[in-house]
């Protein structure tokens, strides 16, 4: 089973700098609750030590949690933007901790989504178990409570082992997959899909854990993982060409929100802009040389012609 946060401290300085370093891996919502929780826990600490150096030694990574926080909290704050009803990501259905079953077809309903999403969904479940246990005083229901917990901490226990995280395949800006040629064979499934994404998502790929294809029961996170498996090629086959464009099979896997290779992506996109604005540039240099010469040539003639009205 997963173990409390025991790899989280604050005995010094390094150790929090060490729990900082650790809580990169999680996600943002998740660290900000941790690093509160530190503080509070070595706060309560502190009023129960009495060796200086240990007191100074838990100041110092009391101040670090502090400092991080107050980084971090503020650009989240800064940078947070008004949700409208509009954006609001649905919930996935049927998630739930009552029981084992529960738990058990919770994990099956994750089954084939994002790797990211389930380890954040699972957590989030856990977390709101443990605070409905302490108001549960039926036996029974204590019991059925945790036999699910029991199955999920087995589950994130498994997903950190196999390292499934790294198998996640984050979504391409619809903005970005536009301005790309799309493959030589489009899949019609993947333009439903990428239509999805633009106007019912609008962009946000967390709406698609709720919507479906049309002739389709599966949602589209599960469709386009599915997809991605087949599609997916190994290290042999080359995404660019030897002019660094994307291949037709790189093209396809845009198709369904993904790119192993993001920043060459975007780097072939800036190149494109770049030798689109220099021909550009080009054609208007130039026109405005010929107008140039048309010009010059105009005044020549009016002074031919003013020389021989003179010799006349």
């Amino acid at each position: 089973m997963a173990k409390e946060e025991s790899k989280y401290g604050f005995k010094d300085k390094a150790k929090a700098e060490e729990s900082l370093e650790l809580l990169k891996t999680e996600d943002q919502k998740y660290q900000l609750v941790t690093v509160r929780g530190l503080i509070g826990r070595a706060k309560r600490v502190l009023t129960l030590t009495k060796a200086e150096d240990k007191i100074n030694n838990i100041k110092a990574a009391i101040e670090t949690f502090e400092k991080w926080l107050e980084a971090n909290s503020s650009s989240t704050t800064k940078n947070a933007k008004p949700k409208d009803a509009e954006d609001k990501v649905e919930t996935v259905p049927g998630l739930g901790f009552k029981d084992k079953l529960a738990a058990e077809q919770t994990l099956s309903i994750l089954e084939g989504r994002d790797p990211d999403y389930q380890k954040l969904a699972i957590k989030g479940l856990i977390g709101s178990a443990k605070r409905v246990i302490p108001a549960t005083k039926n036996e029974d229901k204590l019991k059925s409570i945790k036999e699910a917990m029991a199955l999920f901490e087995d589950f994130l226990d498994e997903f950190d082992r196999e390292e499934r995280g790294k198998q996640n395949m984050p979504y391409l800006p619809i903005d970005l997959i536009r301005q790309l040629p799309a493959p030589d064979h489009a899949d019609k499934l993947a333009v439903e899909f990428l239509d999805c994404y633009e106007t019912v998502a609008k962009g946000n790929y967390k709406h698609l854990r709720t919507k479906t294809p049309k002739d389709g029961s599966k949602t589209w996170d599960i469709v386009r993982n599915s997809k991605l498996q087949a599609l997916k090629p190994d290290s042999s086959v080359k995404l660019f060409d030897s002019e660094g464009k994307p291949t037709d099979v790189h093209f396809k896997l845009v198709q369904w929100a993904y790119s192993p290779q993001v920043e060459k992506l975007k780097s072939y996109l800036n190149k494109k802009k770049s030798v689109g604005t220099s021909t550009a540039s080009r054609k208007r240099t130039n026109s405005s040389s010929t107008d140039e010469e048309k010009t010059k040539t105009k005044e020549v003639y009016v002074v031919v012609d003013e020389d021989q009205l003179t010799e006349r």
